[in-house]
């Protein structure tokens, strides 16, 4: 028997026997022999014709079940036809690729007939169990994934250094689960498998090399060679299983190692694309200037990843800068499943692709002009930017959603909890220094010392001031209100098609907030009449009134005895019925102006003048993905009983926070979640900011313990 001969024999063969029969002593083909064209589907013997993806009905068991005799046959099904598929495989490439170098086709014949055996060995372990090869449908994604090749190159890139590759980690990691529930037989095949599959990995890396770029790094080449849907993310099994040492065995280097660890790269399945922008309202705005325009370019560096949490493995998440190796391997080790990233500036590159949706932070001009470059490749149309739904981003509109509400306190469409806030203390809006001092002095009538001044689509304590209701103002601070209220000669019509006045800024007395919370939804569809509500976030307010994290456990850290006991009291009671009020009174002026998305309202708890705890239910609608949002997804990853904060630092706080805290190494429960540690999500640079963090565990708060809230400057 011929070298051809005995590939087609596998390719073609209808029975296990023909497939897996050893073919003794091999000849080499003495007459020349067209290469093989394309075959949908190699010969299969009944009960093992290939499925398609979606038509196979067995799934992988887990490991938890592998105790169970008929599970762990299952499994062994699973990998029977994985081996089968790669025998089958590497006869193709003999039949394809006839004019190859010698020694890669005398490799290959040697490599398919370990394949063989490990296929036999799987059958044999298989019937142990009880169970025959054929019992349940079987998958042809390798071969369909595959068998195009056009040239060697593809098949050591795409079988080898993938498939072979990812297989590195999988019979390596069912050894080691075999031998510890006491399957030593199953546990030794796979030990068997595993160290075949380090010699197959090498052959296919020999040539990789001898027939690359040589202008180009083993990862630049290997990454140039995979087309969609195929990536480095099939060359590796879930993080619990990665396998390094195999892989230096082989002879990756670790640069290498190191990238295909952390690469991520959407399959297709549902991918929504996803964006952070952290200069919605400032996009919005009239009063924009090019001191501005930098630090909100700068903050969207620094916080880009602020989209991960609420991101799955098969999302895009758009980015100014790819996130760097080692803050990927950081985030993954500590339990994320990262979305694959695409810089801002590719972005046409995915109109080759099967998009679902778009998902930006906030819906502005600037992300419907991304969205409609992306329509092509996009199954739905998720929401767009609307004229209308400009006045939601007014802070203006939030306070008279409010006044209006309270002022029809009591009606019987309206029952409005007694702790509410009375009116006396909701904002109004001013454009004017006239209309300014005139609040300023209703609310010095008013019994309060000091207002607080907050432009009208200012965002996280940016934009806000304090003064004082009686006497004359410091000319610094005449000179920066002023400023503030200084019409910019760009009118917004141009962005809101809105036309008239507009409102600059809303003023709002001072009071004595003891607890910040934000009450969270989805209305994920147009026209939906109802949003899901999503739950709450406790905030934490630095300095100046900004924002600086939110806790994600429901602890109420940093709050007194008397307010935590009025907030979390029956179960919740005044919350649920703050959730239940706010959104009768926000869900039908949503749907009137045609919004869609995630929406978040901020609220506080405060002490009035009698030293009543009182809610302010509404203090400012982000119409818009928000920290909250990001806070509860976050919150998902926390070990049961553990406290911890999202935090954002400055890089000085950073520094000083870090001092203490390096020695306390992020750790996993069992099931994956947070247990204790320090997590960065920005990389921290010479340019850097600002640093979003996770602190999880007591010892790590403890370090932070340092007053957040300072409403006095």
């Amino acid at each position: 028997m011929n070298i051809t001969e005995f590939a087609e024999q596998i390719v073609f063969g209808t029975t296990l026997e023909a497939k897996l029969a050893a073919p003794g002593r091999l000849t080499i083909d003495t007459n020349r022999r067209q290469p093989m064209t394309s075959i949908k589907a190699p010969g299969r013997p009944y009960g093992l014709e290939m499925q398609s993806p979606g038509n196979s009905s067995l799934t992988r068991p887990s490991d938890d079940n592998l105790e169970n005799e008929s599970e762990r046959g299952k499994l062994l099904h699973f990998l029977a036809n994985h081996e089968l598929l790669a025998t089958e495989l590497m006869a193709l490439v003999l039949l394809k690729f006839p004019d190859a170098p010698h020694a890669f086709r005398r490799g290959v014949l040697v490599t398919l007939q370990e394949e063989q055996a490990h296929t036999q060995m799987y059958i044999d372990r298989m019937r142990d169990c009880g169970l025959e090869f054929g019992t349940y449908p079987v998958s042809g994604q390798f071969w369909q994934i595959i068998e195009p090749m056009q040239s060697p190159m593809d098949f050591v890139s795409r079988l080898s250094l993938t498939f072979e590759q990812a297989n590195l980690d999988y019979s390596k990691h069912f050894a080691k689960v075999f031998a510890r529930i006491g399957d030593q037989a199953t546990a030794n095949v796979l030990q068997q498998i595993y160290e075949d599959e380090i010699g197959h990995v090498q052959h296919g890396l020999h040539w990789f090399r001898q027939w690359k770029d040589p202008d180009k790094s083993d990862w630049q080449a290997y990454e140039d060679a995979l087309d969609f849907p195929m990536s480095p993310q099939r060359a590796r099994a879930p993080k619990i299983a990665f396998n390094r040492l195999g892989r230096e065995q082989a002879g990756l280097d670790r640069g290498f190692i190191d990238t295909v660890e952390v690469f991520q790269k959407s399959r297709g399945r549902a991918t929504s694309v996803r964006w952070f922008d952290a200069g919605a309202e400032n996009e919005l705005s009239s009063m924009r200037d090019d001191k501005t325009d930098w630090l909100i370019g700068r903050l969207n560096n620094d916080l880009q990843l602020a989209m991960l949490p609420l991101a799955k493995p098969d999302d895009i998440l758009l980015v100014d800068q790819i996130p760097s190796q080692r803050l990927r391997k950081q985030l993954t080790d500590s339990g994320f499943q990262l979305p694959e990233f695409v810089l801002k500036q590719d972005r046409q590159q995915l109109l080759d692709r099967k998009l679902h949706d778009c998902s930006p932070w906030a819906w502005t001009p600037a992300s419907q002009l991304i969205e409609s470059q992306l329509r092509p490749a996009l199954k739905h149309v998720s929401g767009t930017w609307q004229n209308e739904t400009f006045d939601l981003y007014r802070k203006s509109w939030s306070a008279d959603v409010l006044a209006s509400a309270i002022s029809n306190a009591g009606t019987a469409t309206n029952p409005t909890p007694d702790f509410f806030c009375d009116a006396n203390v909701i904002g109004q809006t001013v454009s004017s220094i006239g209309q300014f001092e005139s609040a300023r002095s209703e609310f010095k009538d008013r019994g309060f010392s000091h207002l607080i001044f907050k432009s009208e689509l200012s965002t996280s304590g940016r934009g806000q001031r304090r003064f004082p209701t009686t006497g004359q103002l410091p000319e610094h601070d005449s000179n920066w209100l002023q400023s503030s209220l200084q019409l910019s000669d760009r009118n917004l019509d141009d962005q809101t098609g809105n036309h008239g006045e507009h409102c600059l800024a809303i003023v709002e007395p001072e009071l004595d907030r003891t607890l910040d919370f934000s009450m969270l939804w989805n209305k994920s569809r147009l026209g939906e009449e109802t949003a899901t509500y999503l739950g709450w976030s406790q905030q934490i307010i630095g300095s100046g009134r900004r924002y600086v994290g939110s806790q994600l456990d429901k602890s109420l850290h940093g709050c007194d005895a008397e307010t935590r006991r009025f907030f979390l009291e029956q179960k919740c009671a005044r919350v649920n019925r703050t959730v239940d009020w706010v959104q009768r009174m926000i869900e039908p002026k949503l749907q009137a102006l045609g919004f869609a998305g995630l929406f978040g309202v901020d609220a506080f708890v405060f002490r009035d003048r009698d030293g009543e705890l009182k809610i302010k239910p509404i203090v400012e609608l982000n119409p818009r993905h928000t920290m909250g949002h990001v806070s509860l997804a976050l919150a998902k990853h926390l070990a049961g009983g553990i406290p911890g904060q999202f935090r954002i630092f400055t890089t000085a706080q950073w520094k000083e926070f870090m001092a203490e805290a390096s020695d306390v190494p992020v750790t996993l429960s069992k099931q994956g979640h947070w247990q204790a540690g320090v997590i960065p999500f920005g990389e921290i640079g010479q340019q850097t900011k600002m640093i979003p963090a996770v602190l999880v565990g007591g010892k790590v708060l403890r370090l932070d313990e340092k007053p957040t809230r300072d409403q006095n400057q």
